[in-house]
């Protein structure tokens, strides 16, 4: 019996986590049976958008509790997936990695302040966007060269 956890297919970043993990609607029932385990967790949105990637060093169901407490999750948080297994900070680095390289370099959106964010925000090639127009739009080189008479 399923219990109201609903399982939906993998597509896209989805395969990247182990095949006998799926996302599952966060309850109270499911955040007490988390195992006391190291791992790592993804927590995403009502669409399976991940908002948060996480390490649990030292067991599954304290550290995904403790992310759960940060109000910038709070309001967005709907489901979760995890693997259990040893070194949890590693994994969770290289899976972060992974999901930066699938998104274009973007962040998870709770991941903004996180310190394994800046680790990782040090180590990467600076941006090449090009600048802001007035508008706030996005400037082209046709609109460079029309801004800049002496070009």
């Amino acid at each position: 019996m399923w219990h109201g956890i609903r399982f939906l297919p993998t597509s896209g970043y989805d395969r990247e986590m182990s095949t006998t993990t799926q996302w599952r609607v966060i309850t109270p029932t499911l955040l007490d049976e988390l195992p006391d385990a190291p791992g790592i967790f993804e927590i995403g949105n009502l669409v399976r958008n991940v908002l948060f990637i996480g390490a649990a060093p030292t067991g599954l169901a304290a550290a995904v509790r403790s992310a759960l407490g940060s109000s910038r999750l709070v309001p967005r948080a709907h489901c979760i997936r995890f693997e259990v297994g040893e070194n949890a900070e590693e994994r969770a680095r290289t899976r972060l990695a992974e999901y930066r390289h699938e998104h274009a370099g973007a962040l998870p959106y709770a991941h903004r302040d996180d310190p394994l964010t800046r680790m990782l925000e040090a180590r990467r090639p600076p941006s090449r966007a090009l600048p802001l127009s007035r508008a706030g739009r996005r400037a082209g080189p046709d609109s460079l060269a029309r801004s800049n008479p002496s070009a």
